[in-house]
């Protein structure tokens, strides 16, 4: 192995005589922060959409390569939309070149574009829409009901406002008839209950559709959660899967190393903090004020400390240090793989794995299985994961039993807000007096303020809801991706809210005052605030308005400011209880007020439009979600319907709510008529309702015990359910894809920080934006949690790299070039190229013109300014590391490194290849008929994405005797075999200039060259040079 040359100081005079860029020009000028440059980010953080090719015809693949025939090259199945999701900044497609275009907000029944979000989101969006629609049924059904209520009941009263229209405000006993209240509802009741039913084959339908629409990670990947403890190679898995399975793109390893992962995130957080404080700290100084030191601290003060209060700089050290001892604490433990993701190149690889790798209880327990899913004796447990985007791969570790022990604790503390909850009402309900007619008017008059404070403080508490019980979630619960996080906040937030709105409400409300008009005015205005005053709110957005305006003019940094104009918080647990309370809250008092259903159904309209245009302008890009909240929207739906009836029964039998003396006593299967002063319609209704209720009941519990004998015995005999046909689109095509890298991700950091070294994970493959939040080109090392800045006490990476997860991606060894007429294989030859073995007919010259082909059957080479024309670009000098070089350039075999480093590093070792050669100066080999010329680079988006970057100034690249390719520092006179980034190495460019080291008040941004140079935002200066 040849040792790094070095520079002598010959050569660094001669370059400061000459040097490679012009270091006399002066730096950028200075720039103060700008709100337009922070609107400018806003707007690259909005969901664009890309176009991309479908299935069929001819084209160039991912990798760069010629295909022809069926869906070879394409990035999408014949059904699906068209379009992919960008990732945030990301301006167009690195194949096609297509831009990224905002969605249409106008084009509110467009829910097809939906579908690009992922399956949660799309689901959501498609319930909303169905609500609006069956509800609307319901509610014509009952217009016989408002009709006659309003010309018999209602004209009772002189005092009916007109809001209460249709209500039973002034009714008496002998209105209750079935023909009269009882068949609209029982309708109603029948048409939810098959809406309901019939949902389910509806959600599996498109569950279907978005999965063959939108091809993600989750399609191509298994995940493997039982490894053998000894092995943790991930060239051992990809030789076992790709042996039985087919071509293997990527493989991750994940360690149980969770609590070592959130210390070190926990530091890279406080860098942001300690970063922050020292520019105020300057500025302040600047300003001529007094910066507080820990010294200068009274006692009271310093306890004071605990709550966030006088925070100094000394104090954030210790924090930083004590993070340290910690993290040198937990580098001294062994830690294990705990979960493998194995991504194939195709569909039918995946699902192949996961039929014959299905293993039950049984089989795991005994080791005796036909399945091919052993490595020696021990059993592989796979299935497929959830997407990339919900792992949370620091709580992989974690043992069953402490996440329900969370949950557990979760659910306790929910049951006290709702106690407390209950208290609040009580103390704000009505308080009228016994006689419920329109006698009582002045006293119902004089409670109405109340009424409607209680509905003000049933608002209020649901909106603080969602972020309690959040939090409550967050801090209690532990689980492994971020669906089931969601999904708990959802039940918990769905119970919480339909309890507090609708049954706390009716049990705080007195006996005699349930028909009154001060609380059927309450539910009514319950019901209109959820219409209109919530979906307003949203829309005003008021919280993100007050960082835009107010808060960001006083940040010191561009990066500062951005951070604010990232979108506005949200989660889709929040949206679907949200449309599952109003659908509740409707049900419950439909009965006394059939309006609700109108209400209800505009209700979910408004929201619709609503989210909707906040999805597509104004929030923060969601995770992709599966269908797992929607599956538990589904069956609370048919708890609404139950409630309903319960209710419905409830309120027939106390109909119409008089004195106390003939209340009826009343239980969740029936109500007696103790006082013997029902009506033969009012006892024929009560038990008609009653019958229905107990069917209901019957029917869901039926449900739930088959449901649990099913998943129990899918634990002992295990079979795999595939959703539809695979499709033919290969993972190399795909771009805007992200591999399953272990990563950690925080609500103070832009981008997530890895737990796995990069170095040969390709650059299209890395879920991280393309720059940082001041326009610098990002370096994804940056954001590796394995670098000598989070671990200072281990220096040696490879020392390091035992205590994180790895991730490596595999290029293809051979390539399949498929036509219609028949398939032909290439083979990788010199340079990277593809020779072919025979030559292929029916290849029309169309066709071969296209790709610049000729027609001859001579041996043919494209040249690389033919192979440039085309997108093939790929030789240059040291191939994809050269300064000249293409896109990408392949060496040994297709070895290559994504993010322009040096390509003969052995992946996942970091270090020099073993065989010193010379890079490629051109692409050459001799041809039969040439069908598929060009770069074998193992696919993906990072193939065509245009000539590699200059170096930046300063820097220069030389060849050592052997001939491999090495780079100078002149700035450092320092060397190194990879290539160099913009950013410069050791000093973090972060998500937003924490942790740089930098004096308080300075940052670092570079120039349109690339080159670095630093701001002073004390002195509104600029230089080349570091501070000192």
């Amino acid at each position: 192995m040849s040792d790094l040359p070095t520079t002598s100081p010959e050569e660094e005079n001669q370059w400061i005589d000459h040097p490679g860029g012009d270091d006399e020009a002066p730096p950028p000028t200075y720039e103060k922060p700008s709100i337009e440059r922070a609107w400018q980010f806003y707007e690259s953080n909005l969901p664009r959409r890309i176009k991309v090719s479908k299935g069929g015809g001819a084209g160039v693949g991912a990798n760069g390569m010629l295909q022809l025939g069926g869906s070879a090259g394409s990035q999408q199945s014949e059904k699906g939309t068209g379009y992919r999701l960008a990732r945030p900044g990301e301006t167009h497609d690195p194949v096609s070149g297509e831009p990224a275009r905002l969605y249409d907000v106008w084009n509110i029944f467009a829910f097809s574009q939906l579908d690009e979000f992922g399956i949660g989101i799309s689901l959501y969006f498609r319930q909303l829409l169905l609500l609006f629609v069956v509800i609307g049924v319901c509610a014509a059904v009952n217009l016989m009901t408002i009709r006659h209520n309003y010309e018999y009941v209602n004209s009772r009263t002189d005092d009916c406002p007109s809001t209460l229209y249709g209500s039973v405000y002034g009714a008496v006993r002998e209105d209750l008839k079935m023909s009269n209240q009882g068949n609209a509802d029982i309708a109603t009741c029948c048409i939810l209950a098959v809406f309901v039913l019939l949902l389910k084959r509806f959600e599996e339908a498109n569950i279907e559709k978005i999965d063959l629409a939108q091809q993600t990670p989750q399609d191509y990947t298994v995940r493997v959660r039982n490894l053998p403890k000894n092995i943790s190679n991930p060239d051992y898995y990809h030789k076992f899967f790709s042996e039985k399975w087919g071509d293997v793109v990527f493989v991750s390893l994940a360690l149980d190393n969770g609590p070592l992962l959130k210390v070190l995130a926990e530091g890279r957080e406080l860098d942001e903090v300690i970063e922050a404080k020292r520019n105020a700290d300057a500025f302040d100084v600047l300003a001529g004020k007094a910066v507080l030191s820990q010294g200068d601290l009274t006692p009271d003060q310093v306890s004071k400390q605990k709550f966030g209060m006088y925070v100094t700089t000394e104090l954030l050290q210790e924090k930083k240090k004590a993070i340290q001892n910690r993290v040198a604490e937990l580098t001294n433990s062994t830690y294990r793989p705990v979960c493998l993701y194995v991504t194939f190149n195709t569909e039918r690889s995946q699902r192949s794995c996961l039929r014959d790798c299905a293993t039950g209880l049984i089989e795991e327990w005994t080791g005796c299985s036909n399945n091919k899913g052993q490595i020696d004796g021990h059993v592989l447990k796979v299935d497929e994961p959830v997407e990339p985007s919900e792992v949370i791969y620091e709580n992989l570790h974690l043992h069953w039993f402490w996440q329900y022990w969370g949950i557990f604790k979760a659910y306790c503390l929910t049951c006290g807000i709702l106690v407390v909850s209950f208290l609040i009402l009580q103390s704000l309900s009505v308080s009228v007096s016994d006689d419920p007619g329109p006698s009582a008017s002045e006293a119902t008059e004089d409670s109405g303020g109340s009424a409607y404070v209680a509905a003000i403080a049933v608002s209020l508490i649901n909106g603080a809801l969602p972020y309690t019980l959040k939090v409550i979630t967050l801090k209690l619960e532990v689980h492994k991706d971020e669906g089931d996080v969601q999904t708990s906040i959802l039940r918990k937030l769905m119970v919480a809210r339909c309890l507090n709105t609708a049954v706390l409400m009716y049990v705080v409300t007195s006996h005699t005052a349930q028909f009154s008009k001060a609380n059927l005015g309450q539910v009514q205005s319950i019901l209109i605030a959820d219409c209109f005053t919530t979906p307003v709110m949203r829309i005003l957005n008021v919280y993100e308005h007050v960082m835009h305006r107010v808060v960001a003019p006083t940040k010191k940094t561009q990066a500062q400011m951005n951070v604010l104009f990232r979108g506005a918080y949200w989660n889709l647990a929040e949206r679907y209880t949200d449309m599952i309370k109003t659908l509740f809250v409707g049900l419950f008092y439909s009965t006394i007020i059939p309006s609700s259903l109108f209400i209800t159904s505009i209700a979910m309209l408004v929201t619709y439009i609503v989210d909707r245009y906040c999805l597509l302008r104004m929030w923060e890009r969601p995770p992709m979600y599966d269908e797992e909240m929607a599956s538990s929207s589904r069956k609370m739906m048919i708890v609404c319907v139950w409630v309903h009836l319960l209710m419905a029964m409830v309120f027939f039998a106390n109909w119409p709510y008089g004195s106390e003396e003939n209340k009826p006593s009343c239980n969740i299967w029936a109500c007696y008529d103790d006082g013997d002063v029902w009506t033969d319609d009012q006892k024929s209704i009560v038990r008609t309702y009653s019958t229905c209720a107990i069917i209901v009941f019957l029917l869901m519990l039926t449900f739930l015990f088959w449901r649990n004998v099913f998943k129990v015995t899918r634990c002992f005999f295990q079979s795999v359910d595939a959703v539809g046909q695979a499709s033919n689109v290969e993972f190399r095509n795909l771009t805007g894809v992200s591999a399953y890298i272990p990563n950690l991700r925080r609500s103070t950091l832009v981008n997530p920080l890895f737990a796995a070294d990069l170095e040969t994970v390709p650059r299209a493959y890395v879920p991280c934006r393309t720059h940082t939040l001041d326009g610098a080109p990002l370096d994804p090392s940056d954001l590796s949690l394995n670098s000598n800045l989070d671990v200072p006490n281990l220096q040696d990476k490879a020392e390091r790299s035992l205590l994180f997860g790895a991730c490596k991606f595999y290029p293809p060894g051979m390539v399949q070039v498929q036509s219609p007429v028949g398939g032909v294989v290439g083979q990788v030859v010199g340079g990277g190229m593809v020779q072919m073995t025979r030559a292929v007919q029916g290849v029309s010259r169309a066709a071969q013109q296209v790709q610049g082909v000729g027609s001859r059957a001579a041996q043919q080479v494209l040249s690389p300014s033919q192979m440039a024309m085309h997108g093939l670009s790929g030789g240059g000098r040291g191939g994809g590391g050269g300064g000249g070089g293409g896109s990408m350039g392949v060496v040994g075999g297709g070895m290559h490194n994504a993010s322009g480093g040096n390509p003969y590093r052995q992946q996942g070792t970091g270090m020099p290849h073993p065989v010193p050669q010379r890079p490629l100066q051109q692409v050459s080999a001799p041809m039969a008929t040439v069908v598929a010329v060009g770069p074998v680079v193992g696919g993906g988006p990072q193939t065509v994405q245009g000539a590699v970057p200059p170096l930046p100034t300063g820097w220069e690249e030389k060849y050592s005797p052997d001939g491999r390719v090495y780079y100078v520092n002149h700035t450092t006179q320092t060397t190194q075999w990879t290539r160099p980034m913009y950013a410069v190495r050791g000093q973090r460019t972060g998500s937003r200039g924490g942790g740089t080291g930098l004096p308080g008040g300075w940052e670092i941004k570079y120039s349109g060259e690339g080159r670095p140079y630093y701001v002073d935002h004390n002195t509104g200066t600029t230089s080349w040079n570091p501070p000192v």
